[in-house]
């Protein structure tokens, strides 16, 4: 194996679904000189068979009892031989180009210390949803914290910084990224690449802070972890107590009203946006996505309209 310029850090647990695609999409860059890191965290399906299946000399099969992200990557981390850590997650794609873009990116431009980049938006069948629209410069991407300013498996990132900014904090089951980002912001500079270089994936997950209480408290222990890199062991039971379980059918129709919005707000197909809502009703009628139900038969110029003026 040549020289390791970039090392690639991903964590795997129970991903057999789309862990194939993340896998090729990440041995297929048009930049080469890499390691893959792949954690494979405790999986319980056919994850670990399908990485063993590669023989690619570049991956780094790393297999683990289940630790959970933040641990997860850290391990990973700890054991990369670059400077220039790119992650990638197990359900998303990285288009070719991306390895050599954000390498070039970060080499020619040393006071910047993370690069993310715009993402192509896609639901769980891999059907195209939106293209996001990040933002760019530092001072922009800044503007954008204390919440994330990347999508995290887009970014690429300086490993000294990281140890840094103390690494994923390991209390967070959820937001770890944010958290890390926010740490590093003092030791550099962000960028976004204004083209997409991934597909990101978005899949039924748990959605329960919708409260103004369960958001509030959120928030709090976000800036607890920005400021002490680590929670109490309430706070830490209330962000797993958030944390739905996967059969719950509450998160299917928080994702097809999620799916709607982005039909409606971001990709006008209002026909594809009642679609979702009518799944999304089936299983919890709600004023709201009644409210949207009706919205979706406004013509384009009124629904930006009212976009905007929500946005206010």
């Amino acid at each position: 194996m040549s020289e390791v310029k970039v090392s690639i850090v991903m964590s795997v647990y129970n991903a057999g679904k789309y862990l194939n695609e993340a896998i090729e999409s990440m041995l297929n860059q048009t930049f080469a000189d890499f390691e893959f890191i792949i954690v494979n965290d405790g999986s319980t399906d056919t994850s670990l068979q399908i990485i063993e299946s590669y023989k690619d000399e570049r991956i780094v099969l790393i297999n683990q009892k289940n630790t959970g992200l933040a641990k997860a990557l850290n391990n990973g981390i700890d054991k990369s031989k670059s400077n220039f850590i790119a992650r990638m997650d197990a359900d998303d794609i990285s288009l070719p180009d991306r390895l050599q873009k954000q390498y070039d990116f970060l080499i020619n431009n040393p006071e910047y210390i993370a690069v993310g980049s715009n993402a192509i938006i896609i639901d769980v069948d891999g059907n195209y949803v939106f293209s996001s629209s990040r933002p760019i410069s530092d001072e922009d991407v800044r503007q954008k914290l204390p919440k994330t300013p990347f999508y995290h498996p887009s970014v690429m990132f300086k490993k000294n910084v990281f140890a840094k900014a103390g690494k994923y904090c390991e209390s967070m089951v959820k937001a770890q990224d944010t958290v890390l980002f926010n740490r590093m912001a003092e030791f550099g500079k962000f960028y976004n690449l204004k083209e997409p270089f991934i597909k990101y994936r978005i899949v039924p997950t748990a959605n329960s802070t919708r409260s103004k209480i369960g958001r509030d408290r959120f928030i709090k222990i976000i800036e607890k972890a920005i400021k002490n890199n680590d929670i109490s062991a309430e706070d830490r039971f209330f962000l797993q107590s958030i944390t739905e379980n996967n059969r719950s059918i509450s998160r299917l129709s928080n994702y097809y009203l999620f799916l709607a919005k982005k039909y409606l707000w971001d990709n006008y197909k209002p026909k594809i946006a009642r679609e979702k809502l009518v799944l999304s009703m089936r299983i919890n009628l709600t004023l709201y996505s009644i409210m949207l139900y009706i919205f979706s038969f406004f013509p384009e110029r009124a629904i930006n309209k009212i976009y905007r003026g929500s946005k206010v």
